[in-house]
């Protein structure tokens, strides 16, 4: 097993942004904030978080912690960066993690998930024995973003099973994990075209599909939004955020079959009305809206 030590450097918040200059000179780009600062961001964040640890949304509001991490062949810079840090007067602790300990921890929170009565979603590590008549989505998002647990995620499930019909072309934007394509393939859909931006997303939803024997029908493509599409489909679906869905709603429509169905999520609930209305004038007409905790999703069919 492959072991990395992790360089801790600890402050007063009002040092942070000099800690993380230090770090991003060093030529250290990738590394953790812990800070009252950081939790604020991940509350006013546009993006979806699948989950987070309830032991960082407590920490002190008058410290940080930045955590940067070394496998064995830096250790000459690890020693050389702890030195620097002391002498910057700041705290600096050196701690050895286990690979697994963060590659894997995530798993913990994503379990079985039933969409329905007749379909679940399982993560491809844990054994589930399906009741009968019911089909199982077997998932393993890996690296991509996307478990299905969390309720923009659930929410556009349902939308696909309720619209989605036997060989209907169902296009999914923003594919991630390729949970929402997979889903529309369980539906019934002949063909699901899954496009990402994300190489790992790519990745993701391949296996996935290779997993769920889906891979004839799941074309997955690697692109910025609709660059990779030329075709239309009876349903199209997103789950991005917002702003996000009022600005391509343009070509959403391009892409939507008239008479076809439009499904998006990862909508703030407060920012509802803001893409009804955006969906009105692109000639959409709204079928219905859920909201489950702060998120909203919807279902709209295209009518010109």
């Amino acid at each position: 097993m492959t072991h990395y030590k992790a360089l801790k450097i600890k402050g007063p918040i009002e040092r942070q942004e000099e800690a993380e200059l230090f770090l991003q000179d060093a030529g250290i780009d990738a590394y953790e904030v812990v800070s009252a600062d950081a939790i604020d961001a991940i509350y006013d964040s546009a993006f979806v978080w699948d989950a987070i640890d309830e032991d960082v949304l407590s920490v002190p509001s008058d410290v940080f912690e930045l955590r940067a991490y070394f496998d064995g062949e830096r250790e000459g810079d690890l020693r050389d960066l702890y030195g620097r840090v002391r002498t910057l007067g700041f705290e600096a602790v050196v701690e050895d993690i286990a690979d697994a300990d963060w590659a894997n921890d995530w798993k913990k929170y994503f379990h079985p998930i039933a969409i329905d009565e007749h379909l679940s979603i399982v993560p491809s590590w844990e054994e589930y024995e399906p009741d009968e008549g019911e089909s199982v989505i077997v998932l393993d998002p890996g690296m991509a973003f996307g478990s299905g647990n969390h309720a923009t995620s659930y929410l556009c499930s349902r939308y696909l099973r309720e619209y989605v019909r036997e060989s209907d072309t169902v296009i999914d934007i923003g594919c991630g994990s390729g949970i929402l394509s997979l889903v529309a393939a369980a539906s019934g859909a002949g063909e699901v075209v899954a496009v990402d931006m994300d190489p790992q997303c790519i990745l993701a939803t391949r296996e996935n599909a290779q997993k769920n024997d889906l891979v004839d029908r799941i074309d997955v493509r690697e692109g910025d939004l609709f660059s990779a599409v030329s075709e239309s489909g009876e349903v199209v679906v997103s789950n991005i955020f917002a702003e996000v869905i009022i600005d391509m709603l343009p070509d959403v429509a391009d892409h939507v079959k008239p008479g076809g169905i439009y499904i998006a999520s990862g909508i703030l609930k407060e920012k509802l009305t803001d893409v009804e209305e955006a969906l009105k004038g692109a000639g959409f007409e709204l079928l219905d809206s859920r909201t489950d905790g702060d998120w909203s999703a919807l279902a709209a069919r295209r009518v010109s």
